[in-house]
C-alpha cells in the first residue's frame, strides 16, 4: 500500500507573499478623522473563495514616520472583521486612495531618514497591489508644510 504525499501547506506569511495578490480586494477602510489627525488606520480586505478574509492593517503617520505599525490576519471569518470595524469610526474608501496613503507615507518617511515598520516589507506589503503605474497617483499631503513633524 503506497501513501500519497500530502501537498505541503504554506504558512500564513508565505501564503500572503505568494498568493494574496490573487485574491480580490473586497473593501478598504480608514478612520474617519485621518485628515485632521494625520494618523491613518487603514484596513485592506482580500476575500478567499471560502468567504473568509485575509487582511492587512496599517497605522500610517502622515506627518513623518510612514507605516508605524502593521499586521495581518489570515483567513478569518467576517465576524472578526466586523469586530475590528466596530471599535472605531471607520469609513469605506477606494483602494487607490488607501494605496497612495500607505506607499506615499512610506516614501515620505524614507526620504527623511525614517525606517518604516519591518513587517511591511516582510509580509503586509503583499496584501497591497504592487506600487507601480497601474495605480493612479492621488495627491496626499505628508508632513507639515512639506517637512517631517515628529510629535512626542
Amino acid at each position: 500500500m503506497s501513501k500519497k504525499k500530502q501537498p505541503k501547506q504554506l504558512s500564513p506569511e508565505n501564503y500572503i507573499k505568494i498568493k494574496a495578490r490573487t485574491l480580490p480586494i473586497d473593501a478598504c477602510y480608514i478612520n474617519n478623522d485621518w485628515i485632521d489627525s494625520k494618523m491613518a488606520n487603514i484596513i485592506i480586505l482580500r476575500k478567499h473563495t471560502t468567504g473568509k478574509f485575509t487582511f492587512g492593517i496599517y497605522l500610517v503617520d502622515l506627518l513623518a514616520l510612514g507605516t508605524k505599525d502593521t499586521f495581518f490576519n489570515f483567513s478569518q471569518p467576517i465576524q472578526i472583521v466586523d469586530d475590528i470595524l466596530s471599535r472605531a469610526n471607520f469609513i469605506q474608501i477606494e483602494y487607490n486612495l488607501a494605496h497612495n496613503i500607505i506607499y506615499g507615507g512610506n516614501e515620505f518617511a524614507e526620504e527623511h531618514g525614517f525606517k518604516i515598520h519591518k513587517a511591511f516589507n516582510s509580509v503586509t506589503k503583499y496584501i497591497l497591489e504592487p506600487d507601480d503605474d497601474n495605480i493612479p497617483l492621488i495627491e496626499v499631503e505628508f508632513g507639515k508644510d512639506g517637512k517631517p513633524l515628529v510629535i512626542i
